[in-house]
């Protein structure tokens, strides 16, 4: 399954169990900061940044480790999501909501 495929799929069943503010795409270019996580999930009082991949063995992106370390470091929510872990992941959202 491609990434964009997972992310979708992924995102209708966040938008049907966890009811989200908003979900929000980020777009790398060249004015963005690189390796941030590509999706910003805003809940009531809390933001969940994820960083989607197609598999748990999918390779990162320079930076991209590095954020979800510093956003966690930082009392943020961070998670790589990937189809193996996907319960799981939306299990912990829905804890933290």
């Amino acid at each position: 399954m491609l990434e964009s495929e997972f992310k979708k799929k992924f995102c209708a069943r966040l938008k049907k169990e966890v009811k989200p503010l908003a979900i929000l795409q980020y777009q790398q270019s060249a004015t963005t900061l690189s390796g941030f996580p590509d999706t910003i999930v805003i809940l009531e009082g809390i933001t969940i940044y994820i960083e989607f991949k197609k598999s748990k063995t999918a390779k990162y992106r320079p930076g991209q480790k590095e954020w979800l370390k510093k956003l966690n470091d930082n009392g943020h929510f961070a998670f790589a999501c990937h189809p193996d872990n996907a319960d799981d992941i939306l299990e912990e959202i829905k804890r933290i909501a």
